[in-house]
């Protein structure tokens, strides 16, 4: 946000809400960028950062100055989907759980070595926002306090397996067309994975001449509109005509 311009209704209304629930003795600081960490923080002196969900990569300078290192949540079980975007990517690939860790953060991203580290729950067949960080949430106070404690108490951690290790990139253009060349488990998938991106809103295919929103699919029998993937039928268990 630049200084003298107002900030966008949104925006404003989002930053009401998040400060009414800060408990009393938080502070709320909004940063424009990685160089404005250095100055903001500097202030509170800290000894240890806890980062969860935060865009920009923390600079080296201020890793250094931490007393206790800086620690990061994230929500795969790493060295597996290191990257931005560990959930789609599981959901794509039809992982059952969600995993979670936390580990130190050092230069490398989601590389540093792990404090603590778990599975969550299992992902839904038609998962969103919530249903998600509703599960992250109910061992995040767990494993966090965990990860806090082994750290307070000279831990460094134990290093990730680098010959294991994935990347999870940004979701790619190709996810959003559904095609039915592939396997149907990854037709299936792919559905998941759009509706969660989009807000519950499904992929739009042509289906027999006609356009069809589909909302819900299933790689076993249900129902009677199918489409012929490259290893059998897939079933369309819940769509609408647009």
């Amino acid at each position: 946000m630049r200084p003298n311009t107002p900030p966008e209704p949104d925006l404003l209304e989002g930053l009401t809400a998040t400060v009414a629930r800060l408990p009393g003795e938080v502070g709320l600081l909004l940063p424009g960028g990685p160089a404005d960490l250095r100055p903001m923080l500097d202030g509170y002196a800290p000894e240890l950062l806890v980062v969860f969900g935060f865009n920009w990569k923390i600079p080296r300078d201020i890793l250094d100055s931490l007393r206790y290192g800086a620690l990061n949540i994230h929500p795969s079980l790493l060295p597996k989907y290191r990257g931005p975007s560990p959930i789609p990517w599981a959901i794509r690939n039809g992982d059952r759980d969600l995993g979670m860790t936390i580990h130190r953060m050092t230069e490398k991203i989601d590389a540093g070595p792990i404090l603590a580290q778990g599975t969550v729950g299992r992902i839904p067949e038609m998962p969103t926002h919530s249903h998600l960080w509703d599960l992250m949430k109910g061992d995040l106070g767990r494993l966090l306090t965990q990860a806090v404690s082994d750290v307070l108490a000279g831990a460094e951690g134990s290093l990730q397996p680098e010959e294991e290790a994935t990347y999870a990139g940004f979701p790619p253009a190709e996810w959003n067309k559904i095609t039915w060349k592939q396997r149907r488990e990854d037709a299936h998938n792919q559905v998941r994975v759009f509706r969660f991106l989009n807000n519950g809103s499904g992929p739009v295919v042509d289906l027999d001449g006609r356009q069809v929103r589909i909302l819900r699919t299933s790689p076993r029998e249900h129902g009677d509109l199918t489409v012929e993937c490259s290893d059998g039928l897939l079933w369309i268990t819940e769509y609408e005509f647009v």
